[in-house]
């Protein structure tokens, strides 16, 4: 992971600003390597700042990473297939050599045979041309500040402090931009080279600035959505199948899309593995000359079905030497001793080097996800006896996250700024920082690679309103539904789940977004992924609970879907009136 940084103005002072401004929250994305670049063009001053977290190649590549043409890359991203990279180089220096001799259209092909999330900014030195934009499915944040009257300033960044001239750079293709002339600032406008499957039907807004080009890049998801709905015979076949996941019910939901599962078991740990592959056989606290088996992988883990699967498929991947570390967060949800809620202040204290905290009264982590995820924890050492599973309890007070927004969170989140981005945004950054308890005894995860079950639920008709569409208008309007929920994937939540995630120097990697998982569950019927006629925590996402219930995660197998925010019990400590899509003003004026 890294954190990457282009900006564009006349004035050295109003450059010096922004790179000032943004130091800290690029550095903390990518601790390993920092550096710097500037460059003037006629009476333009351009700047190309990188800080690296080193996950591929011997040695970290320092950013930005300049050819022998004077050519300048910086590069957030993970070839993880599409292309074979010795294990000794950089996919930055990578990237660079092969994009040094290829023309424009060469170029956008190179990108478009790229599985793994990326974002980039490059500069062409000969033809004075500026590119730049993220994956198909946006995993990795990309922001920008365009040039306005008052401010003629232009900033292609991973993070930025919150402001309002900062917004998403739109995951919708590969962007150019000519910098031969000041008229990019007084006159700004961005060629767009989009997606080959973004029906651009209106930019609203951005029509204003962005010309869209004739040409296309190719999407690496090969298969596009079956849209088959079932008939009369299947129908009845389906309402004929089990409705629970008893062990012989198991087998028997098994047996009826045996190939399917198989496949899908086969296709998630080719993904689970590449991004195993692509990380240093050391954790982030060991150097070079030290053995290490520590951590180097961790999940983030809720005890449900996706991100349950994700860690019975690693412990196939790594080291049976190698720990794995379980990171799972709770709010603390105050109680007095009749068991009714009270506002007390905690009191933290370090003694003999172990974290003591004392309440007025006692603060409850027994959140709905504490509870699951120690079950399921509990139910992977069964099964998987020979590794070593640390269950990482972070227990969150209420005046740590009050604190930690006010300081940090809000600038992360932004430019998103609802009460749901709020309480993701939160519970998945104190979840991400990897610091709580093992047993009692404090402990601060050192893995390079976090892995994460994002993307299950919009494929596989996990969301409750799924299951609205559907009891309203049949296969038809789940199949909607879920077409459009894979559509706006890009648009959503990824980038801010990506600088929140990576704040922590850590990788955030998610096993269901590979390309090839996509364009393989694109190929099933919908009512192998979701048949909504059969009752809540089993319908939904049912080719997933069946493979797990199969593999003897039972517990995981048949929990109903639980968001973050209400399993953390994150969204208690709030306003319980305001609803998900209002704006935080909590968010705003720590701002």
């Amino acid at each position: 992971m890294c954190g990457i940084c282009f900006i564009c103005c006349f004035s050295e002072d109003e450059i010096d600003g922004l790179v000032s401004s943004n130091q800290t929250l690029l550095s903390r994305r990518g601790p390993d390597c920092i550096d710097k670049r500037d460059i003037k063009i006629d009476e333009l001053r351009l700047t190309f700042q990188g800080s690296v977290l080193w996950l591929q190649g011997d040695e970290p590549s320092p950013q930005p990473f300049e050819d022998s043409h004077g050519n300048l890359l910086l590069w957030n991203g993970d070839i993880l297939a599409g292309y074979e990279i010795s294990k000794e180089i950089s996919d930055t220096k990578y990237i660079s050599e092969a994009l040094a001799s290829k023309d424009e259209d060469e170029m956008i092909l190179f990108f478009s045979k790229i599985k793994g999330p990326w974002s980039f900014v490059y500069f062409r030195k000969e033809e004075k041309r500026l590119y730049f934009g993220r994956d198909m499915f946006g995993r990795h944040s990309l922001l920008w500040q365009k040039p306005q009257e008052d401010c003629p300033v232009f900033m292609v960044s991973s993070v930025s402090h919150r402001k309002e001239s900062v917004q998403e750079v739109p995951a919708l293709g590969i962007y150019f931009l000519d910098l031969d002339s000041k008229r990019v600032l007084s006159d700004f406008c961005v060629s767009l080279i989009p997606w080959s499957h973004k029906v651009l039907k209106g930019l609203g807004d951005l029509e204003s600035f962005i010309r869209v080009e004739q040409r296309t890049i190719v999407s690496p998801v090969v298969n596009p959505l079956n849209t088959t709905v079932a008939d009369d015979t299947t129908t009845d076949f389906l309402r004929s199948l089990p409705c629970s996941l008893g062990k012989a019910d198991t087998e028997h939901l098994y047996s009826s899309m045996k190939i399917e599962i198989d496949n899908l078991l086969n296709v998630l740990c080719y993904s689970v593995q590449r991004r195993v592959d692509k990380c240093p056989q050391r954790c982030k606290n060991c150097t070079r000359s030290m053995e290490c088996n520590h951590s180097k992988i961790a999940v983030l883990f809720s005890g449900g079905v996706d991100s349950a699967m994700i860690a019975l498929i690693l412990d196939t991947c790594v080291d049976v030497g190698e720990s794995i570390d379980l990171l799972n967060v709770a709010f603390a949800q105050k109680h007095s001793a009749n068991g009714n809620e009270k506002n007390t202040k905690a009191n933290t204290k370090i003694k003999d080097s172990k974290l003591e905290t004392r309440h007025d009264t006692p603060l409850d982590y027994d959140v709905p996800d504490r509870i699951t995820g120690r079950e399921c924890w509990r139910q992977l050492q069964g099964i998987r006896p020979n590794r070593k599973w640390n269950f990482v309890e972070i227990n969150v007070t209420s005046e740590e996250l009050a604190e930690e927004r006010a300081s940090h969170i809000s600038h992360l989140v932004a430019p998103l700024m609802s009460v749901l981005d709020d309480s993701i945004g939160c519970a998945l950054w104190f979840g991400g920082r990897g610091q709580g308890f093992i047993a009692g005894n404090p402990y601060t995860s050192p893995a390079r690679v976090l892995l994460c079950g994002m993307g299950a639920d919009e494929q596989l008709g996990g969301y409750a309103r799924h299951r609205v569409r559907f009891n309203d208008g049949g296969w038809a309007a789940l199949l909607e539904e879920i077409d459009l929920e894979i559509s706006r994937i890009p648009t959503r939540n990824l980038g801010r789940d990506n600088r929140i995630l990576a704040d922590h120097g850590r990788a955030p990697r998610f096993p269901y977004l590979d390309e090839d998982v996509v364009s393989f569950l694109n190929t099933l019927p919908i009512w192998m992924k979701a048949n909504l006629d059969m009752p809540r925590g089993l319908g939904e996402k049912l080719i997933l609970r069946v493979a797990a219930s199969r593999l003897g995660l039972t517990i995981a197998a048949g929990l109903p879907k639980r968001a973050i925010q209400f399993g953390s019990r994150i969204a208690k400590l709030e306003n319980s009136k305001e609803k998900g899509s209002d704006s935080c003003t909590r968010l705003l004026s720590n701002s």
